[in-house]
């Protein structure tokens, strides 16, 4: 039997003496949309915060994926060599090179190409990159107002 969940929505409460009471809220460490406010469960028991994703509209075809047995990336700039370098080793050999685009009037890398041809899927940073058991790519966007 699973237990159903609530989590709240405290909204800020202003006190009459001028200060402000708020609940600390919780967002997905998915894409980083606010959730509600932080729960019991929200922390293991080794003091970690535990991952929400599966409580998130949009993150939740992530989880579901990785369940069916998908391996899955998350795409920033402080980690996309490591996520290259990891999909670079995949066999068979997957290709992967950073995407560029210009921004500001500069060439900047923005994302990441994984593939060749016609099955090549692009990802921008704050995307996930999604690989089936069958080792086929597709990319699941981040929200707009969850890019940073």
């Amino acid at each position: 039997m699973t237990t159903t969940r609530i989590r709240t929505h405290t909204p800020d409460r202003q006190n009459p003496d001028g200060s402000t009471t708020i609940h600390l809220k919780r967002c997905c460490n998915g894409c980083g949309q606010h959730l509600g406010d932080v729960a019991d469960w929200d922390v293991d028991d080794r003091g970690e915060l535990t991952d929400v994703r599966g409580e998130c509209g949009h993150c939740l075809p992530l989880v579901e994926a990785e369940a069916a047995g998908c391996r899955t990336w998350q795409l920033w700039p402080r980690d996309i060599a490591t996520v290259a370098d990891q999909i670079d080793r995949l066999r068979p050999w997957v290709f992967t090179k950073g995407y560029w685009q210009e921004v500001d009037g500069k060439l900047q890398v923005v994302g990441l190409r994984v593939g060749e041809g016609e099955s090549r899927v692009v990802a921008f940073f704050g995307d996930w990159i999604i690989r089936d058991p069958e080792g086929r790519f597709t990319v699941h966007s981040a929200p707009k107002e969850a890019q940073r």
